[in-house]
């Protein structure tokens, strides 16, 4: 009895420990394989370019700013060597460029923010990370395929978090992977918005299964039954047209088919006899001369 009680008792030790068990770590993120919702994406032709995404000039006497953003949806962005500077910190997916606008089209950056990206602890913030997350964006009318957003996180300006939100579109008419995203027209005190109009976006097509092809024996009995109907179709047509034979005289050798179970029966007995040795004309004793 206590044995009993001990194994209940470790078997719902076991159940809590179980239930309590952290669960299993998200799979890294990988551009190449996006799973949301059982339709598979990959937008790793993005990986190898940096994308600019001009904002617009905002006046603000006496001068004029701009933010323009620089950002890649598969990795940090590249910082060419010796362009530092003009760069945000390294680990930035999505950099914002505060710029005053001069004359003669001239800029001068004013502030680097970046808006998503990773970067390890310092004295006065702790560590963060870009974390990616994919899920499935709202309907839009006029778009046949369901768009998708891509959220990077670990973003912080003047210290506040800041993220990014890509919404991909899938557009058959947008072949360059070069031709990067759009700034949405709307935006929050946490996020920034954009918009990826892309060939690149689609879900990936799901390949078929290959069909088998049959094996002798099903093109044998495929053979054998098309043969079939049409002994019988033909000699239904040849008897109503010679004999105007109706109902099951219509079947060819009709007479033939009846005695197919007799003739069945007797194959079967004439079997058995041979493998027990036994006949049916045989009595046993002896047969007069």
């Amino acid at each position: 009895m206590t044995g009993t009680r001990f194994s209940a008792a470790a078997f719902f030790v076991a159940l809590l420990a179980l239930a309590s068990a952290d669960p299993a770590p998200a799979a890294p993120y990988d551009c190449s394989n996006i799973d949301i919702d059982g339709h598979k994406y990959d937008i790793s032709a993005f990986k190898p370019n940096t994308y600019t995404v001009t904002g617009e000039p905002v006046a603000s006497h006496p001068n004029k700013f701009r933010s323009d953003y620089t950002l890649n949806p598969c990795q940090a962005i590249t910082i060419p060597e010796g362009q530092e500077l003009s760069h945000c910190t390294a680990g930035a997916w999505v950099c914002q460029d505060v710029m005053i606008l001069l004359e003669g089209d001239k800029t001068q950056t004013v502030y680097l923010n970046t808006i998503a990206g990773s970067a390890p602890a310092s004295d006065k913030t702790p560590a963060r990370e870009v974390a990616p997350a994919t899920a499935r964006a709202d309907k839009i009318d006029d778009i046949k395929e369901l768009p998708w957003n891509l959220t990077l996180k670990g973003g912080n300006v003047q210290g506040k978090d800041k993220s990014a939100v890509i919404t991909f579109i899938c557009d058959e008419s947008v072949t360059d992977d070069k031709v990067g995203p759009t700034l949405s027209p709307y935006s929050d005190d946490a996020a920034y918005y954009f918009t990826w109009k892309s060939k690149v976006a689609c879900p990936l097509a799901i390949p078929l299964p290959v069909q088998q092809g049959m094996s002798g024996f099903g093109v044998f009995m495929t053979v054998l039954i098309v043969l079939g109907l049409i002994y019988v179709i033909a000699g239904a047509v040849y008897n109503h047209q010679v004999y105007g034979a109706k109902g099951l005289d219509l079947l060819p050798n009709l007479d033939f088919w009846r005695d197919v179970p007799g003739l069945i029966v007797d194959l079967a007995r004439q079997l058995w006899e041979s493998v027990t040795g036994r006949s049916s004309g045989s009595h046993g004793g002896y047969q007069s001369v």
